[in-house]
């Protein structure tokens, strides 16, 4: 096979968490030693560019309504390669819930392509993620599923949570875990404030949230199961998850690139095409979350890709659909909310949004090591790219914003060691 050269780009190691000059040579998908080159070798030049692992998501929705899941799948793996994800973990609403081991076979066997990016799944950790009976884990471990969660449900009842969490930590799986007190924000459309009192939307307290991150770190240090807390959005939610992380639990968080990006200010227009779950909170939260991902209090950043139609979501915002999408502005916006240099900023970002996700769910990070695969992509720091809502487009329509131009630009993802588009 012919093998490709990546020359003169600067990478920025996952493992060792520096910026280098580095050349890269890939044959048959993965790495070799790049004096092994030919004449054959096909040349890409990297010069003034950097060479980034591929990024993980570590929440991604699958299922589009009115759609095929076939169908929704080849157009995620597209945007996902647009924007530097070569791996995204899949939450359990698939062709069917993922609480049984035909569903996740079926998914795996029939949908699942080699062409896709990395698509890791997950299984539910209740039955039809209802929350009231719990999921045969066991048997769903045995098809390859990393992890178990109800996303973007919760299981309200604390029994429940309890023992699936017990159950978990016997199959050694980490539990995904969208904290949301039910009771306290019923019909929740907005984030409990004053911008949501002028528009008589009903709130989403930080309360909420933070009631079931306190259950989720208490569960985790008596059970000593692997809890991970998915989209935080409260300065209330740091404040505890750093706690517990001080005290030894074993507990980590992640928040969305849209909630680092955006605040509540984006839907003071009604917009429904910008309704997020969770709801976006006040600069301040917003703040906080940015300064605990860059003192690694927040492990990691995903993208809470939910993707919906414009029928969908063309309804009054108090009764549309939550959701955003994230996969092809979430590097980006993260890149331009770090108030750090350009070397600095990609080796935290490779960090929060390629290796410590993998790690969550135990799997071996992206690296640029001999014999490894090749997924990585190429960044060239002084182009611009534009972000656009397509109402008329599957997959373009629940941006949180119209339009947005964000510093930088991906110039080519290689997934699996060919190009990809």
């Amino acid at each position: 096979m012919k093998k490709t050269l990546v020359r003169g780009g600067t990478i920025i190691d996952p493992i060792r968490e520096i910026s280098e000059s580095k050349d890269l040579l890939i044959e048959d998908g993965i790495f070799i030693d790049p004096r092994k080159t030919d004449e054959n070798t096909e040349i890409i030049d990297a010069k003034d560019h950097f060479i980034i692992p591929g990024l993980f998501d570590l929440r991604c929705h699958l299922k589009q309504p009115g759609i095929s899941l076939q169908e929704s799948v080849n157009i995620i793996s597209r945007q996902a390669i647009s924007g530097g994800f070569t791996s995204v973990l899949a939450m359990p609403n698939l062709s069917s819930m993922a609480d049984n081991p035909e569903a996740l076979k079926f998914t795996k066997n029939s949908i699942i392509k080699d062409e896709h990016v990395n698509i890791y799944l997950s299984g539910c950790l209740t039955l039809n993620a209802q929350g009231k009976n719990l999921a045969p884990i066991g048997s769903l471990k045995e098809t390859g599923i990393v992890a178990v969660t109800d996303c973007p449900n919760c299981t309200q009842d604390n029994q429940i949570f309890s023992k699936a969490a017990e159950y978990a930590s016997m199959f050694s799986l980490p539990i995904i875990e969208l904290a949301r007190d039910y009771s306290l924000s019923p019909d929740a459309s907005a984030h409990e404030s004053l911008l949501s009192l002028r528009m008589g939307l009903k709130g989403y307290p930080r309360v909420a949230e933070e009631l079931f991150v306190a259950r989720s770190i208490l569960l985790s240090k008596y059970t000593e199961a692997k809890i991970h807390l998915t989209s935080i959005t409260s300065k209330g939610s740091v404040d505890l998850i750093e706690k517990a992380k001080n005290d030894g639990v074993n507990i980590s968080c992640d928040t969305t690139s849209n909630h680092l990006y955006c605040t509540e200010r984006q839907i003071e227009n009604f917009d429904p095409l910008a309704k997020p779950l969770p709801p976006f909170r006040e600069k301040e939260d917003q703040l906080i979350l940015l300064d605990a991902v860059v003192r690694g209090v927040v492990d990691a950043v995903c993208t809470g890709h939910q993707p919906y139609s414009f029928d969908d979501k063309s309804k009054e915002f108090d009764i549309a659909p939550p959701g955003t999408l994230g996969l092809e502005n979430g590097f980006l916006q993260l890149y331009a909310k770090l108030n750090l240099n350009i070397d600095e900023k990609l080796i935290l970002i490779t960090r929060v949004m390629s290796k410590n996700p993998a790690r969550i769910l135990n799997i071996k990070p992206t690296t640029f090591e001999i014999n490894s695969e090749a997924n990585f992509f190429i960044f060239d720091p002084y182009g611009e790219t534009t972000i656009e809502r397509n109402i008329n487009q599957l997959g373009r329509v629940n941006l949180p914003y119209e339009t947005k131009k964000l510093e930088g630009r991906i110039r080519q993802t290689i997934l699996k060691g060919k190009k990809a588009c």
